[in-house]
């Protein structure tokens, strides 16, 4: 696992050096909005039945379900992130097992004009076999915003596909993507106000920016290209593109340990998350996050977490997702201080099928500091809620 980071990069190296990061007439950062916001939730499922003969060999499923809303404005700031999943496995030690993951957090921007916010975080995990859910808030001071710019990611492929179809002559100007993709943005103001027949109004104010252009063939756009803009925005997977970075410095309490007889602590914590689109077909997320408890033992235990995760959607049907993990921890045994060590590398092809199914393939390498490498490899099936 120690060439785990090594093929984590070189495969954003390979990536990024076949991606063309100029081809519209404006870069990414460009596009900065007063309220930003996104949601998602995804549900996986996967089960695995098989005989020898009349004799039953393998009977075991699982279900997860993952959910994000993040929204950013001036001066407040909220985003939540759900994590569950429950597996059953006839002849495992426990038939059935499950987990969650819940965390919460509400920012106050203190300084529009520095980007600097107070927060609260509230966060809960929970496994099966577990006293209770341990349940820990951290109050901080940080620094720092995001920008979600995937409805301007949705108006670049819009765009690719009426070049491609040949309804414009050039790529659209930088100040006209912009403003396409805050229409994009406004779907559900759409929604609010005409209803049922909210798409008339939404497409044909993004067709008005577009004749406002100049560079549209044609006084209207045609049947192809209104199909072409319904695909996109309904029917094809866009991940969720943001850029910025944010930095907090704070203290952790445990409100409930997962141990009934076990002592509430306090830490001090250091979150650092960053996010920026390599392309436009792409997205790079990088979050740490240590704390050392506020006690006897500061400085000397500590927990350190590395998530990095990549996506690069090849073709508008097949995306390649890397996430690779590391977990460092120095705790106390009894006289001394010892590492332990988890390393995880998941590489994923996700597969578009039909109406937000999509196929999803995983091969994930797990090494942590007591045990050897471990090989899986999974097949799943995803489906997009919104």
């Amino acid at each position: 696992m120690k060439c785990s980071w090594t093929i984590f990069l070189m495969a954003i190296a390979i990536i990024i050096s076949e991606t063309d990061l100029s081809a519209q007439n404006l870069l990414i950062t460009d596009y900065n909005v007063p309220v930003s916001s996104a949601r998602s939730l995804l549900i996986d499922f996967n089960a695995n039945y098989s005989t020898v003969g009349s004799e039953l060999t393998t009977n075991k499923g699982n279900i997860s379900a993952v959910y994000k809303r993040f929204y950013e404005s001036l001066p407040h700031a909220y985003s939540l992130d759900f994590v569950g999943a429950f597996s059953r496995n006839e002849g495992a030690k426990q038939l059935f097992n499950y987990n969650t993951d819940l965390e919460g957090q509400v920012k106050k921007y203190i300084s529009t004009t520095r980007d600097l916010f107070g927060s609260i975080k509230l966060h809960s995990s929970y496994f099966r076999g577990r006293d209770r859910p341990p349940v820990d808030l951290t109050v901080g001071l940080g620094f720092g915003r995001f920008v979600d710019v995937t409805p301007l990611a949705k108006a670049v492929r819009v765009e690719d596909f009426l070049l491609s179809e040949g309804l414009l002559y050039d790529d659209l100007p930088a100040q006209t993507m912009i403003q396409f993709g805050q229409v994009i943005e406004r779907k559900s103001e759409f929604e609010n106000k005409y209803r049922d027949t909210y798409k008339v109004h939404w497409y044909e104010e993004m067709a008005k920016l577009i004749r406002a252009s100049g560079m549209l063939k044609g006084e209207e756009i045609d049947a192809i290209g209104i199909l072409r803009m319904d695909e996109v925005l309904f029917r094809q997977k866009v991940h969720d593109r943001f850029y910025g970075w944010d930095a907090t410095l704070g203290i952790k309490r445990e409100l409930l340990t997962s141990v009934k007889k076990q002592k509430p602590k306090s830490a001090a914590d250091i979150a650092i998350r960053y996010s920026h689109p390599l392309g436009w077909r792409s997205q790079w997320n990088e979050r740490l996050i240590a704390n050392s408890p506020l006690d006897n033992e500061f400085a000397k235990a500590y927990d350190l977490t590395i998530h990095s995760d990549f996506t690069y959607e090849m073709t508008n049907r097949i995306d390649f997702v890397l996430n690779h993990l590391i977990i460092i921890e120095r705790k106390k045994r009894l006289t001394d201080f010892d590492f332990l060590f988890t390393n995880s590398l998941r590489v994923s092809f996700v597969f578009y099928v039909e109406n937000s199914v999509n196929l999803v393939t995983n091969m994930q390498l797990n090494k942590t500091s007591d045990t050897e490498i471990t090989t899986n490899f999974a097949f799943s099936l995803n489906y997009r809620v919104f």
